[in-house]
């Protein structure tokens, strides 16, 4: 197992102790996994629970879903934003861990990790006051 994060020991079961080549940062937002079936011929896509991020990588939960690829593309926004290419290094019962192709800089996963915490924060705001705005809306034409 190659290192991910920078001066963070990380005791395997073996015993065996290793530093990480970069941060983890937990999260917990949707991304879109992308991936070839049947061969090329189609395109298939999912959304699934991020669970960790960093420049070099990232774990994702997917549950039962039993079409893992080993070779896939994330998308971090919408259909427009840009697909970042990733394959499987481990594969438990509902999780999957993944190695970018190529690292990406800080920044950008910083900017990834903001964009989703406003949009989760923006999401929540009015997910909440949604009933409340329409009731007192109705409720302004009762006489």
């Amino acid at each position: 197992m190659d290192s991910w994060i920078l001066g963070q020991t990380v005791e395997h079961s073996g015993g065996v102790e290793e530093k990480r080549r970069w941060v983890r940062r937990n999260v917990n937002f949707l991304v879109r996994l992308i991936f070839p079936s049947h061969g090329l011929r189609e395109v298939q896509s999912a959304n699934f629970r991020m669970l960790d991020l960093s420049e070099g990588g990232a774990a994702l939960y997917v549950g039962s879903f039993s079409g893992r690829p080993d070779y896939f593309y994330l998308q971090f926004g919408d259909d427009k934003s840009e697909l970042v290419s990733c394959y499987l290094v481990q594969r438990t019962q509902h999780a999957l861990s993944c190695r970018f192709t190529s690292p990406l800089p800080t920044a950008q996963i910083d900017a990834i990790i903001a964009q989703k915490e406003m949009d989760l924060t923006i999401e929540s705001l009015f997910s909440e006051t949604k009933e409340d705005l329409v009731d007192n809306f109705l409720g302004s034409f009762v006489t």
